[in-house]
């Protein structure tokens, strides 16, 4: 079928350019739904859609319920499809000398995200603290790890593999990076102890259901695949629920809170880039005006 030949070769493409595996099928496999929207709904050939066709697309994406969550998808989630629309785009015009009219798509902006408050001391304590000695959470205990004491991207969390953690050094190579950038980032004796709890004893009870034994994906679900981002998203909203926080968050609130924290024990805002894998530190600078909020409510 031409239809899935394309997609196959946008995989490659992507593959090609250095992406990481898992971007390199989410975009693909994003893709797919688009090109099955256009033919089903649209009746049109690829060559035909127009910039009405990508609004509608876009606009669809909005209001209806995504299949996995049975609820409307999120800002992030929305961009996502923008980001592979545009993604493919560029994939036509250099391998195929076709053009998609993207250009005027624009990413929403997700007003809660840069006011999204970071989480307590306290609050982080007592999720650890409802996490019991199955399996599960020995999992969670490394997923809370991963996100919040080592301040991982959630892309960078799902990607990391067992042979990506030193123990002796305790320290992650984070291979999967933004922008495809690498970094090592270092963790707590705490710390190392929560992962080699998973690892060598949570770990092989999930990995035993797993067709490939050999598989070297650090978060692994309960049928023995690799666990997605939204399994882990409603793992860590399910202990929010058990800690009694009564506001919803994600795991990049984890990270927003170790961030957060850190500059509240006095360390540099260079280093707390530098931990963070920013590329500038303008990114960072949200976190200090956090802070200093902070100490303006306890003043007045």
């Amino acid at each position: 079928m031409q239809h899935q030949k394309l997609i196959e070769e946008f995989k490659d493409y992507l593959l090609t350019l250095g992406y990481s595996k898992q971007i390199s099928y989410e975009l693909p496999s994003t893709i797919n739904r688009f090109l099955i929207y256009i033919k089903e709904e649209k009746g049109k050939r690829l060559s035909k859609v127009s910039k009405k066709d990508l609004e509608d697309y876009i606009f669809h994406i909005k209001e209806s319920i995504s299949p996995k969550t049975k609820r409307k998808r999120s800002v992030v989630q929305i961009n996502s499809y923008i980001y592979a629309l545009k993604h493919f785009s560029q994939f036509l015009s250099r391998a195929k000398s076709q053009r998609l009219s993207v250009h005027h798509l624009e990413y929403l902006k997700d007003s809660s995200r840069n006011s999204r408050t970071p989480l307590t001391i306290e609050e982080v304590k007592r999720l650890f603290e409802v996490t019991d000695n199955t399996k599960f959470g020995m999992r969670d205990r490394a997923m809370l790890t991963l996100f919040y004491s080592c301040g991982l991207r959630r892309n960078e969390g799902i990607t990391l593999e067992t042979t990506d953690i030193d123990f002796k050094n305790r320290t992650l190579f984070v291979k999967n990076g933004k922008f495809g950038k690498q970094r090592y980032v270092p963790f707590t004796e705490k710390s190392k102890e929560y992962l080699e709890e998973y690892i060598y004893k949570g770990r092989p009870q999930f990995i035993r259901k797993a067709k490939k034994k050999k598989r070297k994906t650090l978060f692994i679900s309960k049928n023995g695949l690799a666990l997605d981002s939204q399994s882990l998203i409603l793992r860590v909203r399910k202990l929010g629920e058990a800690a009694k926080i009564n506001r919803t968050f994600g795991l990049h609130t984890l990270r927003h809170s170790i961030a957060t924290h850190l500059l509240q024990k006095g360390m540099s805002i260079y280093s707390i880039s530098k931990f963070l894998g920013h590329s500038s530190l303008e990114s960072t600078q949200i976190y200090a005006h956090i802070v200093e909020d902070e100490i303006i409510k306890e003043q007045f």
